[in-house]
C-alpha cells in the first residue's frame, strides 16, 4: 500500500506541476518536470530511496518558481504536498522494512497522520489566500514563530504516537 501511494504521489506531484507550466506557456519546464518526475519513479523502482531528498528539494524549488511564472498557487501547493508525501512515505518505508512488526497497523497510524497533516496544510493555503490582515513586521514574526511552535509541537506528536505503536 505503500509503494502505491508513492507512485500515485510522485506522479501526482509532477502531473500538477507541469500541467501548471504548460497552461503558462512554459512548455520546456513542463518536460523537464515530467522527466524529473518519471526518473524520481524510476530510482524509486530501483530501490533507490535517498534520491527521494533531493527530489524532495527540487521539487520544492520548483514549486516555489512555479508561482513567480504564473501558475496557480493550488496547483503549486499541490505538487509541493504531493512530493512532501512522497519523501515522507519513502523515509517511512525505510523504516517499516526494518520494523519486526506487523505493517498494516503501522501504515494506517502514519497514513491518518498524513493525511492529518495535509489536509491541515491544505486549510492554512486557503485560509491564506481568503484572509488580508494588514500587519508590522513583529506581529508578522511572532505569528510565525507560533506557526513554527505549533507545527513542530503537532508533527513531536505524531512521532511520539507513531514510536508508542512501533514499540
Amino acid at each position: 500500500m505503500t509503494r502505491f501511494a508513492i507512485y500515485v504521489s510522485i506522479i501526482a506531484a509532477a502531473a500538477v506541476l507541469a500541467v501548471g507550466l504548460g497552461i503558462q506557456g512554459h512548455i520546456l519546464p513542463a518536460v523537464g518536470v515530467s522527466l524529473l518526475g518519471a526518473a524520481w519513479a524510476f530510482a524509486f523502482r530501483r530501490n533507490m530511496l535517498w534520491v527521494a531528498t533531493p527530489a524532495f528539494a527540487l521539487f520544492t524549488i520548483i514549486s516555489a518558481s512555479s508561482i513567480w511564472a504564473g501558475v496557480s498557487p493550488w496547483l503549486s501547493m499541490i505538487g509541493l504536498i504531493s512530493s512532501l508525501i512522497v519523501w515522507d512515505l519513502t523515509n517511512f518505508l525505510q523504516r517499516l522494512q526494518a520494523a519486526n512488526e506487523s505493517p498494516l497497523q503501522i501504515e494506517r497510524t502514519h497514513f491518518q497522520q498524513l493525511g492529518l497533516v495535509s489536509g491541515l496544510s491544505l486549510l492554512g493555503v486557503y485560509t491564506a489566500t481568503r484572509i488580508r490582515i494588514s500587519l508590522t513586521f513583529g506581529g508578522a514574526a511572532i505569528l510565525a514563530m507560533l506557526g513554527i511552535w505549533g507545527i513542530s509541537a503537532l508533527v513531536y506528536r505524531l512521532r511520539r504516537h507513531e514510536d508508542e505503536i512501533d514499540v
